[in-house]
């Protein structure tokens, strides 16, 4: 397929509960500065470690994965899944209160920050990490855009990394399962002076 930046979004996902201490922070943060801060953590708390403490980034300095923001090609990622499922430890249904935040391919590059693209999910072990626009066209762009993906969601999990920070900013949309939690997100950034489009989009969501 034909790689243009500027048309490929990316997608972070966080609990709205978060939102005022990146807005305080002015973007971002990698799992490894989060660790210092305190945060509504969604994911898997082991997974989160060997993302900090084993797996590294050989095209970015063989850096930690959990020292770069993760994102994902796709909203309705086979974490966000787990998550609403309860098997992260959150309540089951609790995806409700977590906001889709999402920018572009390019605007992440432009970032000034070492990126790396895995293909695949990047907390597992056989993951494969590469910091050139080649790397793309190697994905399985069929899984990532796919709402069923029994037996892909190793591909569907694929990530765009950027180093330490991803600046606010960069951020362009926040997508949300209903419009209560879209209200809310929007009163957060009334005073900002960058304030992404806020939409309801249930398909993002399971």
């Amino acid at each position: 397929m034909d790689i243009v930046p500027e048309e490929i979004c990316i997608y972070h996902i966080t609990d709205v509960a978060n939102l005022p201490g990146i807005l305080a922070e002015g973007g971002l943060l990698s799992d490894a500065a989060v660790a210092q801060r305190h945060r509504t953590v969604i994911g898997y708390d082991h997974i989160k470690l060997r993302r900090l403490r084993e797996i590294t980034v050989p095209c970015c300095g063989s850096r930690f994965v959990g020292e770069f923001v993760p994102f994902y090609f796709c909203p309705r990622s086979p974490m966000l899944f787990a998550i609403n499922r309860g098997n992260t430890g959150r309540q089951p249904g609790c995806q409700r209160a977590i906001v889709h935040l999402v920018s572009t391919l390019k605007a992440g590059m432009a970032t000034g920050r070492r990126w790396a693209v895995s293909s695949g999910n990047a907390g597992a072990r056989h993951t494969t990490f590469e910091s050139q626009m080649l790397a793309l066209a190697t994905l399985d762009w069929d899984a990532i855009r796919a709402t069923s993906w029994k037996g892909q969601q190793h591909q569907k999990s694929a990530e765009f990394l950027v180093e330490d920070i991803f600046p606010w900013s960069a951020i362009t949309q926040i997508g949300c399962q209903n419009s209560a939690i879209a209200r809310e997100v929007a009163d957060m950034l009334r005073n900002q002076a960058h304030r992404p489009t806020v939409e309801v989009k249930p398909d993002w969501y399971y």
